[in-house]
């Protein structure tokens, strides 16, 4: 009868471990996203009631929801933090994109180091806004 030498498995064991160790997952995802996020939002259609911004946005991760974060976002009027409202978004790491949607509108922002740039569109593709932030925590 062969004996049984639990080396193979362990190296197999080991490996595995490793593996999971190393592969980008959720809590390297978390803190690429997660955090405070200082910048403007600007303008493009220059026939409409938008007005160019100071906002800040906050992003926290959803507990148990890989890749889904809520956005507060604020404007700045007068020196003091307006709060606009909150969203829940979802990000694509393949893309490092950032997306919500409200009332058939699109926010994406582009993650980017720590930068993010991005648009509101509307939903005829329009781009009404674009987003520069920069990580502030």
């Amino acid at each position: 009868m062969p004996r049984f030498t639990p080396r193979p498995f362990l190296q197999i064991a080991l490996f595995a471990s490793l593996m999971v160790a190393f592969a980008p997952g959720h809590a390297a995802t978390s803190s690429l996203v997660t955090g405070t996020w200082r910048g403007t939002s600007e303008c493009v259609q220059s026939d409409s009631p938008c007005h160019n911004e100071v906002n800040v946005y906050r992003f926290s991760e959803i507990a148990g929801q890989p890749n889904r974060f809520t956005g507060t976002g604020s404007k700045i009027v007068d020196g003091k933090e307006i709060e606009m409202g909150t969203l829940e978004w979802t990000f694509n790491p393949e893309y490092h994109a950032l997306e919500t949607e409200i009332s058939g509108n699109t926010f994406r922002l582009i993650l980017m180091g720590n930068r993010m740039e991005g648009t509101l569109r509307t939903a005829n593709n329009i781009i009404y806004r674009r987003i520069h932030l920069q990580r502030a925590d």
